[in-house]
Parts: C-alpha cells; structure tokens; sequence
C-alpha cells in the first residue's frame, strides 16, 4: 500500500500495517483535497483490492479524526478534507467525535475525561493545554494543540531504526582430539 501511495505523494509516513500518512501540502492548492482523496481511495482499490479510509487535516489528530469521520458517516464517501479555512467543519466534527475516538486516547484517560466532563474532541481542543498537561502528560498536551490545529507531531518518512541486543551463544562439540 506505501508504495501506491508515494506514486501519488513523495512524502509518506507508514504508521502501521494498515495505515499510513501523507504530506498533501501544495495539493490543495493544485486540486480539491476531497477529489484528491477519491484518487487515493480509487489508487488504493485499483492496487490491492481494498477500501480506504481518507482524512485530511492541518495536524496528524486532526486527519485521523477525519479519517475516523469518512468511515463512520456514509455521506462523506471514505473521503473527509478538514481545513482551516472552514472552521465550523472542524468544529462540527470534533462536538461529534466522542474522547474514546480521539487518535491517542485510550480507555483510561478517556474515563477520566469524562470523569471531569469532557466528552467530545471539541470539549478536549476547548481546555487548556496546561490543566491537560498538569492533569494527565505531555502527550495529551500535544493532541489538545493538534485538534487546535498546531502541528506537534511531525511526519516521519523512515522510522528510525531499532536498536537491538543480541546475545548469541555458540555450542561446540567437545573436542576429543588431543
């Protein structure tokens, strides 16, 4: 699927094995996002046989919160483009996005989100990301920048590479030799 996909993008990031992100800047300005996502999704068919979801969005959370979108709402055809020129989109979604589906947050810090009130992603981007920081972590921190539209998690071409200890132990035969 990576391999499709830099035909259409030079620069693509593969999260896991069954998704992948894309630098799409400068192709809005070329062509729809939401056309250009029919592309992808039509690419994507055409090479493997299978269906893709496709979000765009200013930050990573905010493409996956799309992406989350294209697949759970059948108007949008697999295909969602948030952008920063229409902000009501982006806010209509997130008042739609319950925390649980949040790219990043898992069931713990979900229930206690909803311990405190916040529910939905647009809840989450409203409260201070120092309370957030102070009251959970960093990486929470950064999800309530990036559904603000603040890049905070950069796209990573190659995923640096894993260190690994080896500890190898040979078994000779005794030598009966002398």
């Amino acid at each position: 699927m990576v391999a499709l996909l830099e035909e259409l993008s030079p620069r693509v990031e593969q999260y896991s094995i069954d998704e992948c992100f894309l630098d799409a800047r400068g192709i809005g300005h070329c062509m729809d996002l939401e056309e250009f996502g029919r592309q992808l999704r039509g690419h994507v068919l055409n090479g493997t046989g299978l269906t893709i979801g496709v979000g765009f969005g200013a930050t990573k959370t905010l493409a996956k919160s799309a992406q989350w979108a294209s697949k759970e709402w059948p108007q949008f055809r697999g295909v969602l483009a948030l952008s920063p020129d229409n902000p009501g989109r982006t806010a209509k979604l997130l008042s739609l996005q319950p925390v649980e589906e949040i790219w990043g947050v898992g069931n713990r810090i979900a229930k206690k989100l909803k311990a405190m009130g916040i529910t939905t992603a647009l809840q989450l981007s409203l409260t201070n990301p120092t309370f957030i920081r102070k009251n959970f972590n960093v990486v929470l921190e950064r999800t309530v920048r990036e559904l603000n539209g603040e890049s905070c998690i950069s796209l990573e071409e190659a995923p640096p590479p894993k260190q690994q200890i080896v500890c190898q132990s040979q078994l000779r035969a005794a030598d009966h030799h002398l």
